[in-house]
């Protein structure tokens, strides 16, 4: 009895060294110091996503080939700016990765990515990644930096090895203009005076424009005209005065408002008025075209 003992302890203390090895085979580590993704070339107004793919390579650096796992998890570092940040999304085959706000943050199922096998060799294998930001109006322009890195953790927990991911996001200067309150469709809308008082003060029913941009803007009018409704047989003209968020503004190009900020994603509406002083005209039907202008800068 003595000595099927003796065996048993024998064997067990022979078993131990092999499990040791064969856990220092599976070393994950990451091919390469760290990686730099630029997103930009972003069209601003659509609903949608500006999409950059990258890629980064993983091997086991043991070099030994056989069974090797590792998570990866990514995480936000302290350095990153955190006020005014556009929204991005990353993807990793077929998963939405949630990003950690910190290195040390605890994994989950939403941010943990399981690599079942990791190969060895001198280049490893390719990680895809997909970087997509939206492309919706409330962004702001310029260029916003994000560092973030990227963990390979073990079966333990243990990060094993880091890679510095650095994103930069540039947004355009950008703007869009849509008429609201009057009849029509964008671009062209159409402001009905109805009949003209040559006696008393008329006002239009108030309208407006709604604007989005991603940056300061100035909004100029062009009148056709040059602020005048002129006679259908061209037989005469009546003057007219346009009012934006109720100061009177120019038709004939000038600047008729700007703008130091950008606009949220619901836009910004300046409301506009028409009004025609008592005047002296034939009878007939009077119109002019105004061309509405936003420029971001």
């Amino acid at each position: 009895m003595k000595l099927l003992t003796s065996a048993l302890l024998t064997g067990a203390a022979i078993a131990l060294p092999a499990t040791a090895s064969a856990q220092s085979s599976c070393e994950p580590e990451f091919v390469g110091a760290g990686q730099s993704v630029v997103v930009q070339d972003i069209i601003i107004g659509r609903d949608d996503f500006a999409v950059e793919n990258f890629q980064v390579r993983i091997r086991n650096g043991s070099g030994a080939n056989g069974p090797c796992a590792t998570t990866v998890r990514v995480a936000r570092l302290a350095t990153s700016p955190t006020p005014n940040r556009t929204r991005f999304t990353l993807q990793s085959r077929g998963q939405a990765l949630q990003i950690l706000p910190r290195e040390t943050a605890p994994g989950s199922a939403g941010s943990d990515l399981r690599i079942s096998q990791v190969p060895a060799g001198r280049n490893g294998f390719s990680l895809p990644f997909q970087l997509g930001v939206p492309s919706g109006w409330g962004a702001r322009a310029g260029t916003q930096t994000e560092d973030l890195v990227i963990l390979l953790v073990d079966d333990l927990g243990q990060v094993v090895d880091t890679l510095p991911l650095t994103i930069q996001i540039v947004i355009p200067p950008a703007a869009e203009v849509r008429v609201v309150g009057a009849t029509g469709r964008d671009p062209v809308a159409r402001i009905d005076l109805g009949e003209l008082d040559p006696t008393a003060l008329n006002v239009s029913e108030r309208f407006g424009v709604r604007v989005w941009s991603t940056s300061a803007y100035t909004v100029q009018f062009q009148s056709q005209n040059r602020g005048e409704l002129v006679h259908s047989e061209n037989r005469g003209r009546i003057p007219y005065e346009l009012l934006m968020d109720q100061k009177p503004v120019s038709v004939v190009g000038g600047i008729a408002k700007q703008v130091p900020n950008g606009t949220d994603a619901l836009g910004e509406v300046h409301r506009l008025l028409l009004q025609v002083r008592p005047f002296n005209a034939r009878a007939g039907d009077y119109s002019d075209r105004v061309q509405v202008t936003v420029t971001a800068n």
